[in-house]
């Protein structure tokens, strides 16, 4: 088994002399992988129980439970491990399973220490994610003696929830007595030998294309937040004459916010989206605006797709006939006037909105140095939520307008909708999955 020395600690969980290992780094570090195998080996060593959290737990199935799978399979097959849908067993009884850390309430707080006491390792992946008050609550309950917690963390912000509570001091990479502290960045593990071509070639072109986010993305530099924008890298480039075309596929994403409803209108191609209209009405309903798209385009001779937010699936229990969802609304009103069928191309359920953000400015410019998403100057109001979406200072969290912040400057109430409706379907056609 290759092993970066920097992580010796996590060979010795069975007998350690840490209560907490924090790892931070970026991509290609080899925080997961090498805490994956760290744990794999000391469960064939001695029964134990290990909790792999995040902050969702459907996220963390999809990506560390299948990473898991992966490193059993190619590197401790025949030793013992068998996957389940939901946890991984080894013969002598070592469980790993998953939980979710999204919010605290009490009962969360006693689901906690009930884990708590039966459980060995403790791994919080992607801990930069997790909120104070849910990392004091987990810390709080860790208990049983010889237990480790490891954290996992990306520096996204000099204001981290993860450091402050675990005393972690990144200027001088000092913590507590008891917690072993580490970087690693990949050019450490590019000189080792350990990471591959292909990913190297795309950290080069990273490098080469988008410097400030390869700084972030790679050697875990952290943003100056409060200074970018949502939206990197847009410029005059990928704003271009884009003119309807009534025999190609009519595509329409929408966002289901009443004052305003937002709807973007659009063609695909097989790797760009082209953005040539908007919608974008004050205290409307469904129907008004699906009756808005027969007028402006009543001779539409191409397949109709209608996209956006998954929200607007849901049955309204309190509507007069719940099952009417606001699709359902669009696809017949559509459909009786151009006489063919409509389809609905969303997903069951709304992505992340880290991952919607990343897909899209994939697209305002790719790691190749190319533009994959273009709007007409007519869509004025995308355009100026591309420019003025920001994150809170500090934060990885999209600032949104206040009720004080929109009487001072009207505009603001149309920030935010016009955005998620036009980056559902670049995660929806082009998703990217940041782990």
């Amino acid at each position: 088994m290759k092993f970066y020395y920097k992580y010796y600690p996590l060979l010795q969980l069975n007998n350690s002399e840490f209560h907490t290992i924090a790892e931070t780094g970026g991509r290609g570090g080899g925080k997961t992988q090498h805490t994956i195998r760290g744990v794999l080996k000391c469960l064939i060593e001695r029964k134990k129980n290990c909790c792999f959290f995040r902050e969702t737990k459907e996220s963390l199935e999809d990506s560390v439970k299948a990473e898991i799978d992966d490193i059993i399979a190619n590197e401790f097959e025949g030793r013992g491990f068998s996957s389940l849908k939901t946890e991984i067993r080894h013969a002598n009884g070592s469980r790993i399973f998953f939980k979710g850390l999204k919010q605290v309430n009490a009962k969360s707080i006693e689901n906690l220490k009930g884990i708590a006491s039966s459980t060995d390792f403790f791994v919080i992946d992607e801990a930069q994610a997790v909120s104070k008050p849910v990392l004091k609550a987990l810390v709080a309950t860790l208990r049983k003696a010889g237990s480790v917690l490891i954290v996992l963390y990306n520096r996204i912000s000099d204001n981290l929830p993860v450091e402050d509570v675990l005393y972690l001091d990144y200027q001088t990479m000092t913590a507590p007595e008891g917690t072993y502290f580490i970087e690693v960045n990949y050019p450490e593990l590019e000189q080792a030998g350990f990471l591959s071509q292909e990913f190297l070639t795309r950290a080069n072109l990273k490098k080469l294309h988008k410097p400030e986010e390869y700084e972030e993305e790679y050697l875990n530099k952290a943003p100056d937040l409060s200074a970018h924008t949502v939206v990197k890298h847009f410029t005059n480039d990928n704003i271009k004459p884009i003119f309807y075309q009534p025999d190609m596929d009519l595509h329409i994403s929408c966002d289901f916010n009443v004052d305003p409803m937002c709807w973007v209108f659009f063609h695909k191609t097989q790797n760009k989206l082209f953005f040539f209209d908007e919608l974008i009405i004050e205290n409307t309903t469904t129907p008004i605006c699906a009756n808005e798209v027969i007028r402006r385009f009543p001779n539409h001779k191409g397949g109709i797709i209608i996209n956006g937010d998954a929200s607007g699936n849901y049955k309204n229990v309190a509507a007069q006939n719940p099952d009417i969802t606001n699709y359902v609304q669009i696809k017949n009103i559509l459909e009786r006037y151009y006489n063919r069928e409509v389809e609905i191309e969303i997903k069951r359920g709304n992505p992340l909105k880290k991952n919607r953000i990343a897909a899209f400015n994939e697209l305002v410019l790719d790691t190749n140095g190319k533009r994959r998403v273009f709007f007409d100057s007519k869509c004025k109001w995308c355009i100026y939520n591309i420019k003025n979406v920001k994150y809170k200072a500090g934060t990885s969290k999209i600032d949104e307008p206040t009720i004080n912040d929109i009487k001072a400057d009207p505009q603001k109430k149309f920030l935010i909708h016009p955005f998620d409706a036009f980056t559902y379907p670049a995660d929806y056609y082009f998703p990217i999955r940041l782990n």
